[in-house]
């Protein structure tokens, strides 16, 4: 049955333009990586990995060579969908096929340069009957795609992904704190992705990289290409309400780069904010209490300040809010630097909390009063949109 993707209909072996192609290894190839526990060749599920790309050229090579051994090579492939990249990312992705010819390796032209868009056009191609949903600012752990896979055959989930291991994007002082600051709970409150902890799978609301069956794919019509930002949890959420199960194996983890900067951080965060707000009218019913905490924050402190300027007892109780934010976020840093061992790192992850919540914060309200809704429920439309600015619409 065909879907109705990105303003068109689109069967289930569609013919998108592919810029590179490869070469598929024999049933031999790799054999020293293959998994052990995958049964007759006849049994074993098809994998395509789908990769949404635009100007990674520090990462795409390292992910690819990440993946290249995850799976038995005669079923499968790995799809970089490039939204027209500026830097070496293209060039390095075909030079990585050329160079590896016993990999099935498949660069793709995404024009929308979305992440929703990316990703249905890379299913919408994909050969396999389950897919890896992958992200080229990431290294999976090794084990990441036959685990997930063998989680989703063996359980009764309907996605499954492992955590973050949220890692600095480069070894300086703010990168560290940012990475930091991104996977601790006064960050980023009871998202149990982001924090790698070893143990046992638990159900979740959402996970980052989920890994699913394409037929699961079809049947919630694809990922929603109005949400430029949190595509991931609506897809998730549609998967729950329809009656299915989202699932955290933390047998292993994806290593995630965290910002650079404290400028790049709050951009990301501020989009955050804007398209969370999206998300919830598309689907209220997701509104999660910790979801309200960044916006009433910083719409209190916003009209706390408008009354400072006429009432001294507004300005007492502003100062005295900022204080306590400012002393809270202090000492969950002490404590993070105590435990690296490095006090240079307490005010920078400080500022680093700063630097999600209150754009979190401003986003969500600033979509609240002074936007039009936007996304629609999964009416895929976003042929030609362009990103408003790099804090509102660019990849994660």
């Amino acid at each position: 049955m065909p879907l109705k993707l990105s303003g068109a209909e689109v069967s289930e072996t569609p013919n998108p333009t592919i810029v590179a192609g490869s070469a598929v290894a024999s049933p031999s190839a790799y054999s020293q990586t293959a998994p052990d526990d995958v049964g007759s060749v006849a049994s074993v599920p098809t994998v395509s990995v789908i990769i949404p790309c635009l100007n990674e050229a520090q990462t795409i090579i390292p992910l690819l060579e990440n993946l290249a051994s995850q799976y038995l090579p005669q079923h499968y492939e790995i799809l970089v969908v490039d939204g027209m990249s500026s830097d070496d990312t293209r060039s390095l992705v075909r030079q990585f096929i050329q160079e590896h010819p016993g990999i099935a390796v498949k660069l793709l032209d995404n024009p929308a340069k979305h992440i929703p868009a990316a990703l249905n056009l890379g299913i919408a191609t994909a050969k396999g009957n389950i897919i890896v949903r992958m992200d080229a600012h990431s290294i999976p752990c090794p084990n990441y795609v036959r685990q997930c896979v063998a989680s989703l055959q063996n359980s009764d989930a309907t996605i499954v992904g492992m955590p973050w291991k949220i890692e600095p994007g480069d070894e300086s002082l703010v990168g560290r704190s940012i990475a930091l600051a991104s996977s601790h709970p006064f960050g980023v409150g009871d998202a149990q992705y982001r924090r790698y902890v070893n143990g046992p799978p638990v159900a979740v609301d959402t996970v980052p990289f989920g890994v699913f069956r394409k037929a699961t794919w079809a049947r919630l019509k694809g990922f929603n290409e109005n949400l430029l930002t949190n595509e991931d949890y609506d897809f998730n959420y549609r998967a729950r309400k329809s009656g299915g199960r989202v699932l955290l194996d933390r047998a292993g983890y994806s290593r995630y780069f965290a910002r650079t900067t404290l400028s790049d951080l709050a951009c990301q965060y501020l989009r955050y904010g804007r398209w969370k707000l999206e998300m919830l009218r598309l689907h209220p019913q997701s509104l999660r209490a910790r979801q309200l905490a960044a916006p009433g924050f910083v719409l209190l402190v916003l009209l706390l300040t408008l009354l400072s300027f006429e009432s001294v007892l507004a300005r007492f109780v502003l100062g005295g809010l900022l204080l306590c934010y400012s002393l809270g976020a202090l000492l969950f840093a002490s404590r993070i630097s105590w435990k690296q061992r490095d006090f240079r790192l307490s005010p920078i992850v400080a500022a680093s909390f700063a630097a999600m919540h209150f754009p979190w914060g401003a986003g969500f309200l600033w979509a609240l009063f002074f936007t039009h809704p936007r996304a629609k429920n999964n009416e895929v439309a976003t042929q030609g949109q362009t990103p408003e600015s790099d804090c509102i619409a660019s990849p994660r």
